[in-house]
């Protein structure tokens, strides 16, 4: 069989790990040359160095899916330098954020790895933008598959950056922070399981989950994910009050899957099933909330 219709989950992971190491080692060689820049930039540039290894060896297996678990692998060991590399000995503080990114990291990691059918599948998001504009998807590959992503959590991952900096006292909105990290990740951890059992069930292909967490949003993992992220942010102003610029990096991230994310995933979902849009009008689109009556509804109760 052709290397490049590896139809095996054993041989794709194999795969997927050898380009996370190479990756890995083009980071640490680009960080190595630009060590002499401020951290922040020459782990930028390494991270983007990693980036491009991890695209260019989707474009070899034809396969940009390869990038996803980039998402939640990058800042584990982003998080693990910037602690590894510190001068000051590791406190209270310090060990809050690893501890929440590497819950955060190692959950969703699992997440995709379970779900993952290997090589020979691809997100069909990624698809479709191939097949919509042909003639701009090594573009959009690169920078919106790929790069895009890699930025934007980098962005986000800024703030534990400056919180890491910090070698006073766990504060209580540092507390705060850490708490509504973990609320996140449990949020994402239920939705994802309350999809499985959803898909497990047999429903009709034409059928929508509404039940439990999906009952009160229409993408509760997603704001699991935006919530987490101004948990770190939240973590981070307990330690720098005046740090506001670090705002950018939550901000971006809630509208990534504000007005990109979910409107591309709303949009697939109306063409396979049309009753989602009466769904659309009763369930809030991020945030958990009691459902709204259906306009009718609301005419003839007035």
């Amino acid at each position: 069989m052709h290397y490049l219709n590896i139809k095996t989950r054993k041989s794709s992971f194999l795969i997927v790990a050898v380009t996370y190491i190479l990756a890995f080692l083009a980071a640490v060689l680009v960080f190595r040359l630009f060590q002499y820049l401020p951290m922040l930039y020459s782990t930028l540039l390494a991270d983007i160095a990693a980036t491009l290894v991890v695209w260019a060896i989707g474009i070899m297996f034809k396969n940009s899916s390869l990038y996803d678990p980039y998402w939640s692998v990058a800042p584990i060991a982003i998080i693990v330098f910037w602690l590894w590399s510190s001068p000051a000995a590791i406190n209270a503080v310090h060990l809050l954020f690893l501890a929440a990114i590497m819950i955060w990291g190692i959950r969703l990691t699992l997440n995709w790895a379970f779900r993952w059918k290997g090589l020979h599948h691809q997100d069909w998001r990624y698809t479709q933008l191939r097949k919509n504009a042909p003639q701009w998807w090594f573009f959009t590959n690169l920078f919106g598959i790929n790069l895009m992503p890699t930025l934007v959590v980098y962005l986000a991952l800024i703030p534990a950056y400056y919180g890491l900096q910090h070698h006073g006292p766990v504060t209580i909105i540092t507390k705060a922070g850490y708490l509504l990290c973990l609320a996140a990740v449990l949020v994402q951890a239920t939705s994802d399981r309350q999809m499985d059992l959803f898909k497990l069930s047999g429903k009709a292909p034409s059928a929508h989950i509404d039940r439990g967490l999906w009952r009160y949003s229409r993408h509760p993992n997603y704001f699991g994910e935006v919530a987490f992220w101004w948990g770190i942010w939240l973590m981070q102003a307990g330690t720098l009050y005046f740090q506001w610029p670090t705002l950018a990096g939550p901000l971006a991230m809630a509208m990534l899957f504000m007005f990109i994310s979910i409107p591309l995933m709303e949009k697939h979902i109306l063409k396979a099933k049309p009753n989602y849009a009466h769904y659309q009008k009763q369930v809030s689109m991020i945030i958990p909330w009691p459902r709204f009556s259906p306009p009718e509804q609301q005419s003839q109760e007035g």
